[in-house]
């Protein structure tokens, strides 16, 4: 994708996330009509961003293999990338699908998060994409943000990339669940502010901030994740 696809395809995606899903179908088929831009690779960002399987109202012109998670992620539960054992299936979205593992090397015992890149995208794209996020998380050291930890390639030629577990509840649901005061909810606020903060001054737009990228532990701590879009 050249830097002006490229300019194109984030002008499209702004508007495409701004729209109600109804209507999301329509507008790429005008914006799209003349294939300057890959409509494909629309889509799947827009799947990124959602943290969504299929969420459009109308039928879209993509091949199906592009549209579903690759099921042989899922499979994957019980394999081993590296020193890690991955144990179960955390999530899944436009990219990929997160898993969560465990150290089995015997040189210390940690669970972690490893993020795994899909089949079925245009690698050249997702996969420089994937590597961008990887050198943003590498890059940015803060109490709050969830540290990248390592990474590799899997024996499919996938590129994954280990990061902090962090097990906790969306910061919406943990202020509700404790039934927070507006102080308390204000001083978590601001402790994420300090995290944004910390990408801000690396240069860094996070672009995707909501609930569900910012989990609070149990011990109250909110933790910045997801720097994918």
């Amino acid at each position: 994708m050249t830097p002006e696809e490229w300019h194109k395809a984030k002008e499209i995606l702004q508007t495409v996330l701004e729209l109600d899903p109804s209507a999301r179908g329509k507008y790429l088929d005008d914006a799209c009509a003349n294939q300057e831009v890959d409509r494909a690779e629309i889509e799947a960002l827009v799947r990124s961003h959602e943290e969504a399987g299929t969420f459009l109202e109308e039928p879209v012109d993509v091949a199906p293999a592009d549209l579903v998670l690759d099921t042989s992620l899922v499979s994957w539960v019980g394999r081993r990338l590296g020193p890690y054992q991955i144990t179960e299936k955390i999530g899944e979205g436009g990219m990929g699908a997160v898993f969560r593992a465990m150290r089995v090397d015997g040189l210390y015992d940690k669970h972690v998060a490893i993020k795994v890149i899909r089949h079925g995208l245009d690698m050249s794209f997702f996969a420089e994409r994937f590597r961008n996020e990887s050198r943003i998380l590498a890059g940015l050291e803060h109490a709050n943000i969830a540290r990248l930890l390592d990474g590799g390639v899997t024996n499919e030629g996938l590129p994954y990339v280990v990061l902090e577990f962090v097990a906790g509840l969306p910061i919406d649901e943990y202020c509700d669940q404790h039934d927070l005061p507006t102080d308390a909810r204000l001083e978590i606020f601001r402790t994420v502010c300090s995290a944004v903060q910390c990408a801000h001054q690396n240069l860094v737009v996070h672009r995707d901030l909501k609930p569900g990228n910012i989990l609070v532990t149990e011990e109250g701590v909110p933790k910045l994740l997801d720097f994918g879009i």
